[in-house]
């Protein structure tokens, strides 16, 4: 007993040696990380092979294949934005909504009927109607300048088309972190810039602004970091070139404008504009 006692101070107390002498360094062998390649198809697909799970909510379909933007906007971002993030928004918003009094509601009536509180529906009802937006307000051989009413209230609201565009980049490049701008026009025709974290949207009531979206940008980095990666403000210069100018003014055409005048007894009315041809307002922007 005495002598196995011995024996294991004697190798406690060599270790002990050993360890101020020299460092002692273990070799272990770790397994390498997987990395995961996400695979794209390079632009040839025109995304209708892209569908959503099961649910109340389908894939909104692109207009155009993923190279249609390009030189502007590259096929890889175009594929892994709208097949990858897009589709996720969808997938799990018709999870989130199972059980809920949302889950017989249009998506417009979901953003009229929200608890701001309810964060899985906002942000994936929000994530899912702002790429639907997004994606439908751009196209190949595009950009340039509004026209009609649109271009008027432009100039009106923001002194020049070069005045618009530079209150729009500004404010696109103080959206911190992720979220979205947009040109939203109120119930007059009168037209101004907003921003919204996450994926909040002017349709969200209780955000403290309202307003009818007619054009909107994705800040968060998955829109555009693959291709321009810190350098925001040639990302926001770039959108200009594949803006739908003709899209954006159906919206804001699609709704009848309300004038605001002053009668001599100072109150204030509102008189609707009769228009020539009278048409129907869309329910996102009732």
């Amino acid at each position: 007993m005495k002598t196995h006692q011995l024996f294991v101070i004697t190798l406690a107390l060599t270790t002990v040696v050993s360890c101020k002498k020299d460092t002692l360094v273990e070799q272990v062998d770790v397994p390498a990380t997987p990395i995961e390649v996400v695979k794209v198809k390079g632009g040839s697909s025109n995304a209708t092979d892209v569908k959503a799970t099961e649910g109340a909510f389908e894939m909104y379909q692109l207009p155009y294949n993923y190279k249609a933007l390009e030189p502007n906007f590259d096929a890889t971002t175009t594929e892994i934005h709208y097949s990858k993030h897009h589709l996720g928004y969808v997938n799990n918003l018709n999870k989130a909504v199972i059980g809920t009094k949302y889950e017989t509601l249009a998506l417009n009536d979901i953003f009229k009927n929200l608890n701001l509180s309810d964060t899985e529906i906002r942000n994936n009802a929000g994530g899912f109607y702002n790429h639907n937006f997004f994606w439908g307000n751009m196209a190949a051989n595009a950009g340039g300048e509004p026209e009609g009413d649109l271009m008027e209230a432009i100039i009106r609201d923001f002194g020049s088309f070069d005045g618009f565009r530079s209150q729009f980049t500004e404010a696109s490049l103080k959206v911190f972190g992720s979220g979205w701008t947009w040109l939203v026009s109120d119930k007059t025709g009168k037209l101004r810039i907003v921003t919204t974290p996450n994926n909040d949207n002017p349709l969200m009531k209780n955000l403290g602004f309202s307003g009818i979206p007619l054009l909107n940008l994705d800040m968060w980095e998955h829109a555009y970091y693959l291709k321009f990666q810190n350098k925001k403000r040639e990302y926001v210069n770039t959108f200009f070139s594949v803006i739908n100018w003709a899209e954006v003014l159906k919206k804001y055409d699609a709704f009848p404008k309300v004038a605001v005048s002053i009668v001599p007894t100072s109150t204030t009315t509102e008189t609707t504009i009769p228009a020539e041809t009278p048409t129907a307002v869309p329910d996102e922007f009732k």
